[in-house]
């Protein structure tokens, strides 16, 4: 009688405290303090009593990176240069024989490999070239030679973003339109790179290892640009879309990591209005471009040309002899480097 009676009691235990468990937070417990239908009802203060959540008016601002804490090594161990340029029409062989030994008063060669239309001058190994049809035909390792005997500076000049062919070609390597899907195309027809695509920068990079590798001793990128446009779409899924500031600026700092993994001196050509505030800068900011690459270079005319220095060197902080150079026209600018076209 005794067991039978401690059995209902127990089962009769086990069914009554059900009503005092309580899910919290730190797991399954009694509460022995009041039955859950007390704990559940709309009246009880645990659950009506909840803290009042203010409002709160949240603006998202996405600002311009400050870059003025950044630190390189860009500008080390360069020399003054003074340079006659030769545009890609003009790079040839013949050209090439008619410089070895009449360098004058020159003492480097610069030559534009690579122009915004996106095809190459010399015949290049780098296999992206060939499967989309901008490789050239010159074999230049042989061709430089007797200048690079002579002691001559060589630098290759090729346009980075701006590019006509592999934008065009490549789908996937291209600056798109987020309207049409399409590669962006700006008011002068100009198609672009994607400054993000993986694609962009492994091709960029393979032209500058096999340059080097050529015997350039230097590079000098032009159209490091991007459109200053709302409606761009970009490779990289990103919160929100930076503007050509932000992409160009993430662009030059990738190079600068590669220009020192190189051993590479890479210069940059920097427009006027990233200068002067006149107009649309491109993307280009002055001062990053200091940070980021070892010259920066401007092409400047005979009036303006000592406002444009001026302002280089305020961007710089500074004067020098080796990473502010001048690119002009026909005449030889009173500058210790400069590149005469």
């Amino acid at each position: 009688m005794l067991l039978v009676i401690a059995i209902a009691l127990a089962a009769w235990l086990f069914y009554y405290l059900q009503r005092f468990i309580v899910y919290d937070k730190e797991g399954l417990h009694l509460d022995l303090s009041a039955p859950r239908e007390e704990l559940l009802r709309s009246d009880a203060p645990e659950a009506t009593a909840q803290p009042a959540v203010p409002y709160v008016d949240v603006e998202i601002v996405v600002e311009q990176r400050d870059y003025s804490e950044i630190q390189t090594d860009a500008g080390n161990n360069l020399h003054s240069i003074h340079a006659v340029f030769v545009p890609a029409k003009d790079v040839t062989e013949n050209t090439l024989k008619f410089y070895a030994g009449r360098m004058g008063d020159f003492d480097t060669l610069v030559l534009e490999l690579k122009a915004e239309d996106g095809f190459l001058r010399w015949h290049s190994g780098v296999p992206v070239a060939d499967s989309f049809a901008v490789n050239g035909t010159l074999e230049l390792r042989e061709m430089l030679e007797p200048l690079r005997a002579q002691g001559v500076y060589l630098v290759a000049q090729i346009s980075a973003l701006a590019d006509g062919a592999m934008a065009l070609r490549n789908a996937p390597i291209a600056l798109k339109s987020a309207v049409t899907g399409q590669p962006y195309t700006d008011a002068a027809g100009q198609t672009y790179l994607d400054p993000y695509s993986e694609s962009t920068r492994a091709y960029l990079l393979a032209l500058l290892t096999e340059l080097q590798n050529m015997g350039f001793d230097e590079v000098l990128l032009s159209g490091v640009t991007c459109p200053d446009s709302d409606a761009l779409q970009f490779s990289q899924k990103m919160t929100q879309t930076p503007d050509s500031v932000t992409a160009v600026s993430s662009f030059a700092l990738w190079l600068r990591e590669q220009a020192d993994t190189l051993g590479l001196p890479v210069s940059v050509c920097i427009g006027r209005a990233a200068l002067t505030g006149e107009g649309d800068p491109a993307g280009q900011n002055a001062v990053l471009f200091f940070k980021a690459f070892d010259r920066v270079a401007v092409q400047t005319g005979f009036d303006s040309f000592q406002d444009d220095i001026a302002a280089l060197e305020s961007a710089l902080g500074g004067q020098s002899d080796t990473r502010i150079v001048a690119v002009t026209e026909n005449y030889t600018p009173e500058l210790a480097s400069y590149i005469v076209k």
